[in-house]
């Protein structure tokens, strides 16, 4: 049925072999749709501030938290989900990507999309998308517990976790961090192989060009593209005060943040 409806409105652009990029919110994805742009990929023409895809906003509204709410995980299959939440979201994606690609250039060879939360759709966007590939920027989790950017904890740890959000407590939200993101790596690696990236947040502060030249070719892009877009990153991104600011906080709590999430910063090499 996907395949049919999906068809029906692209007949006439490729729509198989987007570029995603995802995270948790605040991880430094601004700086990567920043680099794809002055490569010259397609990102978009509705964006906001950061370079999100705000087409896809109203249907990652509706369908996050029932998904969540069935599966209680990020790592799921179609099959998991009910009839119903299935249909509602292979409907509401096929529309909100119509409504993202209507100014596509037909023979656009390079195109994408930002938006940190496609992250938690990953199974329904590969369905549609069969040949798509994912970065998945990943950043120290004790960072992002301190991050004022708190919206996806805000949103989506009650239904993640079935328990009730203290947006007040660090605790909570880096064991959003911990989770989503080593549900998306087990995803990732899983389904989709070398078209998975997982590039860390202070690596690609340290060398941006090089780190994702590597990435981008690795998945299996031509690398005189993924040079420049290297190029870009070189341009654009720049190692952000906030990096490393959960040292300043006092032992016990920043022990507590490492103990709650150590599993997660060890397998993202935060622990070594």
């Amino acid at each position: 049925m996907l395949d049919r409806i999906i068809d029906k409105f692209f007949a006439q652009r490729d729509t198989r072999a987007p570029l995603l990029i995802g995270a948790t919110g605040g991880s430094g994805t601004r700086a990567l749709h920043g680099a794809l742009q002055e490569a010259g990929f397609f990102v978009g023409t509705r964006l906001n501030h950061a370079g999100d895809a705000m087409d896809f906003e109203p249907f990652l509204d509706d369908i996050i938290n029932p998904i969540l709410r069935e599966t209680r995980s990020v790592d799921y299959r179609l099959d998991h989900l009910s009839d119903g939440i299935r249909a509602a979201a292979e409907r509401g994606f096929g529309d909100a990507l119509k409504k993202y690609t209507a100014e596509l250039p037909k023979q656009a060879g390079h195109w994408g999309w930002k938006n940190p939360r496609s992250m938690y759709i990953l199974p329904i966007i590969a369905a549609a998308c069969p040949g798509m590939r994912f970065l998945h920027l990943v950043r120290d989790g004790r960072d992002m517990a301190l991050s004022d950017n708190q919206n996806q904890p805000n949103k989506h740890y009650e239904a993640l976790f079935g328990e009730r959000y203290d947006g007040a407590a660090p605790a909570f939200a880096i064991r959003l961090w911990a989770r989503a993101n080593t549900q998306v790596a087990d995803w990732g690696a899983r389904e989709l192989g070398s078209r998975y990236m997982c590039i860390r947040f202070e690596d690609l502060c340290a060398a941006p060009g090089a780190v994702l030249t590597d990435a981008l070719t690795r998945s299996g892009i031509d690398p005189a593209l993924a040079g420049r877009v290297g190029a870009g990153a070189d341009a654009v991104i720049r190692t952000p005060s906030s990096v490393g600011r959960w040292r300043t906080l006092p032992e016990d709590q920043s022990r507590t943040l490492t103990e709650t999430a150590a599993d997660a910063l060890e397998r993202f090499g935060y622990l070594s």
